[in-house]
């Protein structure tokens, strides 16, 4: 009887506990952000903490404080290069004409899908893959929802400095305090439990700092090397730039990431090529772009991935595979996301607490100790 009362007294303080985080949300959102952002600033903090004025070292509030600036200057810098990028492309593409381009481009390619056409098969697919590229050209330049952003733009400015100031504030004291989560979850965990939590909580912030980090230079990666590619075959530098950011912030989202960036890529170079007055040939230039985005999705396959996802969480290609379709079928776009670091979360518990199952020494055994 009391064991049974112990377990439905866990159990409700388990739902009350999750009540709670749904209804503060918000604040939980605040807190994760600021922890995912400590552990990939943490390499900042350690280099600021070697720095030696004569007697003089920085202490950990110093410390945390110019990583946070730090982090802010690159912030500010990288929107500082790239708002001007982004406000032309957008008065550029909000004037386009997407029935001309496509028209000009079905001209263009006349001579090449002229034997298609002349087969009822082709005639119908080419009709359909063109209907199906327009409509998704549409709502790529649908810029119509941004008027309601500059609407309310007060209130999302607003917004916006709440989040800001809430997470470096929190992230300067995950910084100064390094083990402060892991000793706000120690106040909920028995005793007994302690040192198997210490363990379990640095190696998830040893693989998830690899990760988040990784996530970073892939990011760039990708995006310096689509914008060079693209000015290399003739696109204009704000045109590459704007196309290299898109396609490396999109590529983060597994396996539909790259498609999109590319899709993306191939109607803003269609779109450039038709309103160039003294355009190149349209063929070696539309198969130059797409060169450029087969290239670098192969560099980003066979060389950028491997470390980031497979080596940074010591998981299997094959695991990941399967568990980014998995969360793709239950959460969308945003599972996809989340799937490697939670997948490694569950990874590294499960290697803490429940090693003696075979499965789970076969999952876990390439996580070090």
């Amino acid at each position: 009887m009391v064991e049974r009362l112990k377990y439905m007294f866990g159990l409700l303080l388990a739902i009350i506990a999750i009540v709670v985080i749904w209804y503060f949300r918000a604040v939980v959102s605040f807190l994760i952000v600021s922890a995912v952002i400590s552990l990939v600033a943490r390499p900042i903090f350690d280099i600021i903490q070697k720095i030696r004025i004569r007697s003089w070292k920085p202490s950990n509030s110093v410390s945390a404080l110019l990583t946070v600036l730090t982090l802010w200057v690159f912030i500010l810098a990288f929107f500082r290069i790239s708002v001007p990028f982004i406000v032309k492309e957008i008065h550029f593409l909000s004037n386009v004409d997407l029935d001309v381009v496509f028209a000009r481009a079905e001209r263009l390619l006349g001579s090449l899908l002229q034997p298609l056409r002349a087969t009822e098969f082709g005639k119908a697919g080419l009709d359909v893959v063109e209907g199906q590229i327009k409509e998704t050209a549409l709502t790529f330049f649908d810029f119509s929802r941004l008027r309601g952003i500059f609407a309310s733009l007060a209130g999302f400015l607003g917004g916006l400095f709440i989040f800001a100031f809430s997470v470096s504030f929190i992230t300067f004291f995950f910084l100064k305090e390094e083990w402060l989560i892991i000793e706000g979850l120690l106040l909920f965990i028995p005793s007994h439990y302690e040192n198997a939590l210490k363990h379990m909580l640095a190696s998830i912030k040893t693989l998830l700092r690899r990760y988040f980090i990784g996530i970073i230079v892939q990011i760039t990666l990708i995006s310096v090397f689509v914008t060079l590619g693209l000015a290399m075959i003739g696109l204009e530098m704000q045109h590459a730039v704007i196309i290299g950011l898109f396609s490396g912030f999109v590529n983060v989202i597994p396996y539909m990431g790259p498609l999109i960036g590319a899709f993306f890529g191939f109607l803003v170079a269609l779109v450039v090529f038709v309103q160039t007055s003294t355009p190149p040939e349209f063929v070696p230039f539309m198969l130059g772009v797409i060169l450029v985005f087969v290239i670098v999705q192969l560099l980003d396959n066979i060389v950028f991935q491997p470390f980031i996802f497979s080596a940074s969480v010591r998981a299997h290609p094959l695991e990941i595979f399967i568990l980014i379709l998995m969360a793709g079928y239950m959460s969308g776009i945003i599972g996809m996301f989340l799937a490697i670091p939670v997948y490694t979360i569950i990874r590294v518990i499960a290697k803490e607490f429940f090693y003696n199952y075979k499965l789970v020494q076969k999952l876990t055994q390439k996580i070090k100790e």
